[in-house]
């Protein structure tokens, strides 16, 4: 019996410790710190966001809370995809002369359903876009563009 009981206790150590190994998700990807102080850098995202023809949606500069959106049409020719609605929160934590950024983007896609004649358009929610791509194309042009 006591063989049993040590045998099982070893193998649910065995599996506890195999999964403490595994390497988390990380996030790093939607994340980047710059050289500037946080009003500073709050302000001159404001204005590259504006510049850059970006509907700026909701502002907390108390809070270093910025929500934008953009949209982006489909090239694709014979598609149901009429183009996509990106919505960006950006949040900005001051850490001394450090302001850290932190971008989370949510994906809207405008679809179009009917005929040639009676089209019909609707937004088809997506979630949460996990394209390392997509996030680095704007924070590193917003690194650029903060620490000038």
């Amino acid at each position: 019996m006591r063989k049993y009981l040590y045998t099982t206790l070893l193998v649910c150590f065995c599996i506890s410790f195999t999964y403490a190994q595994l390497p988390t998700k990380t996030q790093s990807f939607k994340n980047i710190s710059v050289a500037v102080e946080k009003d500073t850098a709050f302000d001159r995202m404001m204005d590259y966001l504006q510049a850059n023809d970006f509907f700026i949606q909701s502002v907390d500069k108390q809070a270093g809370f910025i929500q934008a959106r953009i949209y982006k049409k489909s090239k694709k020719i014979l598609s149901a995809k009429a183009g996509e609605r990106r919505i960006l929160n950006f949040i900005l934590r001051s850490k001394g002369r450090i302001t850290a950024i932190s971008l989370n983007i949510y994906l809207e896609e405008r679809m179009f359903g009917g005929d040639i004649s009676d089209r019909s358009y609707y937004y088809e929610e997506k979630g949460v876009l996990e394209d390392k791509v997509a996030y680095q194309e704007i924070l590193s042009t917003l690194q650029k563009v903060v620490e000038q």
